[in-house]
């Protein structure tokens, strides 16, 4: 008589991910999400501070070109509008006009001044940027030939 063998255990075929595979996976992922979208976000604020501040120094060259080729002499405050913006101005004299000279310490045909100008730049009514700037003021007294 033949002995017989027991019959061989039955090999189990894995096909697949389990629930808690797939749950697991799905956590690992999530948190690089959010990890990614944190990074994301701070980025973006970044992005737009540095946007607002570039804003903020072109209006404030441009403000500053329109002082600069102003005479706060004969006028020493005012209000202009550069396109959306509105650059307000007020001059205080730092020292009393005085005949002004040349390099070789002759009369000149100007009086010229030295101005504080404080300015203060909007935009819809908003402040945008306010600075001073020290300004040279000037009139002519006399014609060029009268030296």
């Amino acid at each position: 008589m033949r002995r017989s063998r027991p019959p061989a255990p039955a090999v189990r075929m894995v096909g697949g991910f389990t629930l808690l595979e797939a749950i697991v996976a799905l956590v690992v992922f999530s948190m690089g999400a959010f990890a990614l979208y944190g990074w994301l976000s701070t980025n973006t604020i970044a992005l737009q501070r540095i946007r607002d501040r570039q804003q903020v120094e072109v209006a404030m060259h441009s403000a500053l070109d329109l002082i600069r080729r102003s005479n706060p002499m004969e006028t020493p405050a005012g209000q202009r509008q550069l396109g959306d913006l509105t650059v307000t101005w007020n001059s205080e004299p730092v020292e009393p006009p005085k005949p002004g000279v040349d390099q070789s310490g002759t009369p000149d045909v100007f009086m010229v001044g030295l101005y504080d100008v404080q300015v203060r730049v909007t935009r819809g009514g908003d402040q945008l940027h306010a600075f001073h700037v020290r300004q040279v003021g000037w009139r002519q007294v006399r014609e060029v030939g009268d030296l």
